[in-house]
């Protein structure tokens, strides 16, 4: 694929130009408010494995004991260069990787627009909304895989659409190894295995032939993975997997129309908004005209989306589960967009004007909030996480036994055993997950000496235990939280 020649670069330089921009103005942001760091604690489990692969070559959260607690093994490899130097240059590494993505995700989303439209543009409009889209960039430098997996996806559907035999057989690769990014990735073999057929119909090729041919790498694949994880904790799937449906089980009780609908809202949160005509438009024209390669892509998109209100129905931390589907959201919407125009020629000019001013000034606006809420969110994870995994490191024994539930900057910085509350590295707890009764009598049975938790997680685990420290920190309060806090277990 020649993606980035001469050509390309001169025309792509506005992505590359706010891509750069962009990220750096969210870790501004960021730095200004606190310090720079992650929004999530959960990035900081990645950079513990890869940490621990420099230092140990195993997959370990905790030294000495193998542990399934990472979704996504491919990014955690790709973050060992970060730990091969001292002091934080893993923050370097990760961010600038990430920006790579970011850009080059764009540039794939303007391409696969021009591809699907037959329109070559001078202004790379699919690829600079991406780029500038708030979820987007929030997840691009919130350390975690997300960005990875977008850009696979991206990648997945171009080759799809291409009417190319050769490009075409990659992507039954890519399909296996974007499991190792994210499991859920497997949803992208079902708009494969229907072109697959499609195609095959058309040129009078054995469609069950080809079939076998494109799903076989992704079983071996597969297989791997699997491997990989029941060497690790026994099952075939990360602990991630289970833990999480466990801990939000209470969210079955919403109808699963309310589940769908409050994950729809995720990609129209901002720009989507105003785009959501286009989206709309161009599936009513995919339909009409029968273009099941289209259809498939908007199959994927809402099949997407009903398999998380079925498993796991959380719109928290911005919808970050949801995140990837908003490029596939962006870009028919924009198809739309481009067909709405070309066939209400009539549509006065001014209107189209106004119309394209509200986008962009959606755009900015939720830009900027996007901006603030990044830097609230790495704000909270450092000065609450980050901050009492160092006090721990820096003040309790060396062979004390931690329980927690956000175990990520524990795990890095603490340097001690840990219990998970979550279950991520402690699978058996899952099944007692939201049970503190049982909860306590895992963690006298286990020998942990310190309780480490936001007190309004739980109803009475901490009640009767002393409390020997608090972060006193501003964020999580203003924010409506509470401040982490560390007892006695074994007092």
């Amino acid at each position: 694929m020649k993606l980035l020649n001469n050509k390309y670069i001169k025309k792509y330089w506005l992505i590359l130009l706010f891509g750069i921009i962009v990220q750096f103005l969210y870790l501004l942001l960021s730095a200004i408010t606190n310090k720079t760091g992650f929004p999530l604690d959960d990035a900081w489990i990645h950079q513990t494995y890869a940490k621990n692969l420099v230092l140990f070559h195993d997959w370990y959260f905790i030294p000495g004991i193998p542990s399934a607690g990472s979704t996504s093994p491919l990014w955690s490899i790709l973050l060992t260069p970060g730990h091969l130097f001292n002091n934080e240059f893993y923050f370097f590494w990760t961010f600038f990787i990430s920006g790579i993505l970011l850009i080059s995700s764009s540039i794939l989303i303007q391409r696969l627009f021009e591809t699907i439209s037959g329109k070559s543009m001078k202004i790379p409009w699919a690829g600079i909304f991406l780029v500038l889209e708030w979820h987007i960039i929030w997840a691009t430098n919130s350390g975690m895989e997300t960005i990875l997996y977008i850009f696979f996806i991206i990648l997945i559907f171009y080759l799809i659409i291409q009417n190319d035999i050769y490009k075409f057989r990659y992507v039954s690769l890519l399909l296996g190894l974007i499991i190792f990014i994210r499991p859920e990735g497997i949803t992208l073999l079902g708009p494969f295995l229907l072109i697959t057929v499609l195609r095959s119909v058309k040129r009078n090729n054995n469609w069950i032939k080809e079939i076998i041919i494109g799903v076989f790498p992704v079983l071996i694949f597969f297989g791997f993975y699997a491997i990989f994880n029941h060497r690790l904790s026994g099952d075939f799937f990360p602990n991630t997997f289970y833990a999480k449906q466990a801990e939000y089980e209470i969210l079955y009780n919403a109808s699963i129309l309310k589940r769908i609908v409050n994950l729809i809202l995720v990609p129209i949160t901002g720009v989507g908004v105003l785009l959501a005509p286009g989206f709309i438009a161009y599936l009513y024209t995919s339909i009409k005209v029968k273009n099941l390669e289209i259809f498939s892509i908007y199959l994927w998109f809402f099949g997407y989306i009903i398999i998380y209100a079925i498993r796991l129905p959380v719109t928290y931390q911005h919808g970050r589960y949801i995140i990837p589907t908003i490029p596939i959201f962006l870009l028919l919407s924009i198809l739309g967009f481009n067909e709405i125009k070309n066939k209400f020629v009539n549509i006065k000019e001014s209107f189209i004007f106004g119309y394209k001013a509200a986008i962009f000034i959606i755009l900015a606006v939720f830009f900027y909030l996007g901006g603030k809420a990044y830097a609230i969110d790495v704000a909270i994870i450092e000065s609450e996480m980050v901050k009492t995994a160092i006090w721990i490191n820096e003040n309790l024994e060396d062979e004390a036994i931690i329980a927690a539930h956000d175990i990520g900057a524990l795990g890095f910085f603490s340097e001690r055993r840990i219990l998970d509350l979550a279950g991520l590295i402690s699978p058996e707890v899952i099944p007692f997950i939201r049970d503190e009764d049982l909860l306590a009598r895992y963690l006298d049975e286990n020998g942990a000496d310190y309780l480490v938790i936001f007190p309004d997680w739980y109803v009475d685990l901490e009640a009767t235990k002393r409390e020997i420290y608090t972060t006193n920190s501003i964020f999580s309060p203003e924010a409506g939280g509470e401040n982490m806090r560390i007892y006695f277990w074994n007092d």
